[in-house]
């Protein structure tokens, strides 16, 4: 529930706002895929000084602070689904826009599994992954996160030890349980040691430097990144960092797109019969129930992708290629390689073969 007249001034903006998004994405597309946020505005790499003149307009329009809380306003109100509806449409048309330009690029889509979606059956977001690759090879990568969860020397604000040794020694078997399962179905896991942005960002980087940047001949490359949706803070607050550090590594002939997918829950919050969707959710758990039960149905499970549908980009596995130079073992552990950014040694290891063992997490001996 808001106010009434901040309702009023709600669909001023939204509507506002929408018809910036079509100057935006139709009269004036932009070359960047980057587009994928207000906040990525910014980030977009206009062709002329006009095209910049605009982005910059548009950056400091959706900053200001009553269209910057206009989404969190929309979640507590009945125009939430509305903004939804025009953001993606706005979203779509651009990338319609830019569907000529990405014809000519190539192509490279990751799959980031996070730290609860480590299996293949029933994954909506690689699910995802594969509806977007066309068959072109996805490259699966997981990181261990070495600066906000594993090690002895990363804690709570409270002090306490956020991932102890025995539950980091059970995500390495699983990782492992992972992999063997992925090369059953002629894939592979991309598992590195450092933050998620800078060892995804050092992925983009290698595939930009494989493609060769961007000629007369070549349109570049479009990295593509899609994850499972996350809502606390920590996890929020990484996927901003990846998206910022992808921002910066991206060159002339690069682009980046980063999408996540809802799977965490049995019904699919747009789906609840709820007039503000997850935030009408009642106090009490029977009024919940006999709503719920009356309204929704239980997705069945999604299926194993099936065979080839998870093969890996060529460029991932032939090492006369940047990319794959640098997915082979100890490719990007090298002294003084320009890859190698998120620190030396085991840290900044990242391989479609390397396991990292607990010291290499930062776990001592007495741990």
């Amino acid at each position: 529930k808001i106010p009434r007249r901040q309702a009023v001034t709600l669909d001023m903006v939204i509507s506002i706002r929408r018809n910036l998004l079509f100057l935006l994405t139709t009269a004036l597309p932009l070359e960047s895929s980057a587009l994928v946020t207000p906040s990525s505005i910014t980030t977009t790499a206009a062709a002329s000084p006009f095209r910049r003149a605009i982005s910059s307009t548009a950056a400091g329009f959706v900053s200001h602070p009553l269209v910057s809380s206009e989404k969190n306003l929309c979640r507590h109100s009945r125009h939430r689904h509305r903004y939804l509806s025009s953001w993606n449409t706005a979203l779509q048309m651009s990338k319609n826009n830019n569907n000529d330009n990405n014809n000519t690029m190539k192509q490279l889509t990751i799959h980031w599994f996070r730290q609860t979606d480590l299996r293949l059956h029933d994954n909506p977001a690689l699910h995802q992954t594969v509806q977007l690759s066309k068959r072109n090879g996805v490259l699966p990568v997981f990181v261990f996160d070495t600066t906000r969860i594993y090690g002895s020397n990363v804690t709570s604000p409270t002090g306490c030890q956020k991932c102890g040794p025995r539950r980091a020694q059970f995500v390495i078997e699983a990782v492992k349980d992972l992999r063997e399962t992925l090369h059953k179905r002629g894939s592979g896991l991309v598992v590195g040691v450092g933050s998620p942005e800078d060892v995804l960002a050092r992925i983009a980087t290698a595939a930009i430097g494989t493609n060769g940047g961007n000629t007369d001949n070549d349109g570049g490359i479009h990295v593509r990144i899609v994850c499972q949706e996350e809502v606390c803070s920590e996890e929020l607050a990484t996927e901003k960092a990846v998206r910022s550090s992808l921002s910066r590594s991206m060159t002339k002939g690069g682009t980046f797109q980063m999408e996540t997918v809802w799977g965490s829950t049995l019904y699919d919050p747009d789906a609840l019969p709820f007039d503000s969707g997850v935030f009408g959710i009642p106090d009490t758990f029977t009024p919940f129930r006999i709503k719920v039960e009356k309204s929704c149905e239980i997705g069945k499970p999604l299926d194993v992708p099936a065979e080839g549908e998870l093969a890996l980009p060529k460029d991932a596995v032939d090492e006369s290629t940047r990319l794959g130079t640098f997915l082979a073992e100890d490719g990007n552990t090298r002294t003084g390689d320009e890859s190698s950014t998120a620190g030396s040694g085991d840290h900044g290891r990242c391989s479609l073969s390397y396991l990292p063992t607990l010291a290499d997490l930062g776990y001592t001996q007495k741990d």
